[in-house]
């Protein structure tokens, strides 16, 4: 829904996460690099030659791998399109019930980044939300029915994170742990995007943060007075700079139009609240009670019910649709 800016601070983050992935594990933990040279050495040398070609490639630029920006990601598909253009990739070598895709997979051990250190780190990040919809959180539960360590079977409940490969892992498995192709997301938009490209890109370089708006039609606010009907009121998505082929994209994949259609009593709050909550109402909130409102930050966030800036959204669902309606009605 939004992007997020490549600043310096969160390079710092990328290079100290990649550094310190899978470091805190005991010490029967078999390490991707370990797994790897193991998948490297299953394959024949003169048979399997761009097999292995390809799984030393993964071993010699490992580290430049995981950290790999957007611009890099997109140098080295080129340099590992060179080994396969996706002939290799669904063969079952050099196992015969696994795809030489997914052994890379298993080896680079993405499962347990999933699971583990990418939701300790969104923990400290705050990404919450579903960065395509931005309409349900990204994190799912999954039940477990067996205690290896106990021998004996338990229901247990453990938080999961639900992860969207920008370049997808059955195509491009050597990026399945790279953190800039790692999306959080909901399992919805997971589904429902699939194999599918997208032009949307979670991390960028330049100012083009936004790329999309809610907002009421006007007309559809003044017919919702009359009837007092939040099925009066118009809820319109839309392209920043009016990319309809993006727009279009976003929709079809996502169903993001459909998904707010059913939230129009989400926005009737909004626009009784933009009536009662003038903006000499809130200061004088923050005159008369500064020590419970410390500034008009904290009151922008109670009264609409979410995070008010732009940075923020996806911290908490309907972010995106609450600040931008809320900004068109000038509650915040």
């Amino acid at each position: 829904m939004r992007k997020i800016f490549i600043s310096p601070v969160l390079e710092k983050n990328v290079t100290d996460f990649c550094i310190g992935l899978f470091t805190d594990r005991d010490a029967s933990f078999i390490t991707p690099l370990v797994r790897l040279k193991k998948l490297h050495d299953a394959l024949k040398p003169l048979k399997h030659k761009k097999f292995r070609e390809y799984v030393s490639k993964i071993i010699n630029q490992y580290d430049e791998i995981l950290s790999a920006d957007p611009a890099k990601m997109i140098v080295l598909k080129t340099e590992f399109s060179k080994i396969d253009t996706g002939i290799l990739m669904h063969q079952n070598i050099p196992y015969k019930k696994y795809k030489f895709y997914e052994s890379i997979v298993h080896a680079m051990r993405y499962e347990d980044l999933r699971d583990k250190e990418f939701l300790k780190y969104l923990k400290t990040s705050e990404i919450k939300s579903c960065i395509y919809c931005n309409a349900q959180l990204s994190v799912v539960i999954d039940y477990h029915f067996y205690d290896k360590k106990m021998r004996k079977r338990v229901k247990k409940r453990v938080g999961k994170l639900e992860l969207d490969h920008y370049y997808p892992k059955s195509e491009h498995p050597f990026l399945c742990t790279s953190f800039y192709n790692l999306y959080p997301c909901c399992g919805n938009c997971n589904r429902s995007k699939s194999y599918n490209p997208v032009s949307f890109e979670l991390y960028t370089r330049s100012n083009d943060l936004d790329v999309f708006k809610f907002w009421i039609d006007d007309a559809s606010i003044i017919k919702y007075w009359g009837a007092n009907d939040s099925r009066e009121l118009k809820i319109q998505f839309e392209h920043i700079v009016g990319d309809i082929n993006i727009l279009e994209e976003h929709n079809k994949i996502f169903g993001i139009q459909g998904i707010y259609d059913t939230q129009q009593d989400l926005a009737e709050e909004l626009v009784h609240k933009a009536k009662a909550y003038s903006s000499a109402y809130k200061q004088n909130l923050v005159k008369n009670f500064s020590t419970l409102f410390p500034d008009q930050k904290i009151i922008n966030r109670l009264i609409i019910g979410n995070y008010d800036e732009p940075e923020d959204i996806h911290k908490r669902p309907m972010a995106k649709y609450t600040q931008d309606i809320a900004r068109q009605l000038k509650l915040i």
